[in-house]
């Protein structure tokens, strides 16, 4: 970091993280307050989520044009701008750069991910504030209408877990007679993806017409129809 140079700025992270989103109705709760080596809870597959950070100018000149950028996102995270320009701080203040973001139901759960902003003052002085997250794990199970749908000669059956689970998932015919046995495994936490394709238990191709799914967990079960097309 460089220090008592003209218009020298200074970052301090806010101690607060605000988080706002469509499958939430208030502020994510923080897995601890802010400081070095801590980290910050964001919610599953929400969006309209927002980062704000406050960067401090201790120096007694006015700090223009000052840019803050978020460099090197993961691919689940998606923020509508990643850099934020504050025209002025002035002397011995702060100013607050805002981002706003999404977190696609891809995200892994449960793990940590350092985030890094750069801040760049107009004179070229540069300075990095690394923050932790973690994306929480759904609040509940739920299965999705395979895709595609009709289908031939494969399609993906998605699932969300809100915890670790042994997973079953079994494809029956009309009248309900065993088709093939998809998945008997434990899967993460969060939005997992299997393919059947479309094959039964002797490796034949099945014919066309409607067929069900079943999955089911020590806590939870739903059944769902798909259709085959040749």
């Amino acid at each position: 970091m460089q220090e008592g140079g003209v218009g020298d700025v200074r970052t301090a992270m806010i101690l607060s993280l605000l988080i706002v989103g469509s499958t939430i109705a208030q502020a994510a709760n923080v897995t601890s307050s802010n400081a070095t080596g801590q980290t910050w809870q964001i919610p599953f597959a929400s969006s309209d989520n927002t980062i704000s950070l406050s960067v401090q100018n201790n120096s007694t000149l006015e700090a223009k044009n000052v840019s803050v950028t978020f460099s090197n996102l993961p691919s689940w995270l998606d923020f509508k701008s990643n850099t934020a320009i504050l025209k002025s701080i002035p002397a011995n203040g702060s100013g607050d750069a805002e981002f706003t973001f999404s977190v696609d139901r891809k995200a892994p759960v449960g793990k940590d991910t350092t985030l890094t902003a750069t801040i760049n003052s107009a004179d070229g002085q540069t300075w990095t504030k690394e923050i932790s997250v973690v994306v929480g794990a759904p609040k509940d199970y739920k299965l999705y209408n395979n895709f595609p749908n009709p289908f031939n000669p494969s399609t993906k059956i998605a699932f969300e877990l809100p915890k670790a689970s042994h997973v079953s998932l079994i494809i029956y015919d009309v009248i309900g007679r065993e088709v093939a046995e998809i998945a008997n495994q434990d899967y993460p936490a969060g939005y997992n993806v299997v393919t059947w394709n479309g094959l039964n238990r002797n490796g034949e191709q099945v014919s066309s017409g409607v067929y069900f799914y079943r999955i089911s967990t020590d806590k939870w079960n739903k059944v769902m129809k798909m259709l085959m097309i040749k």
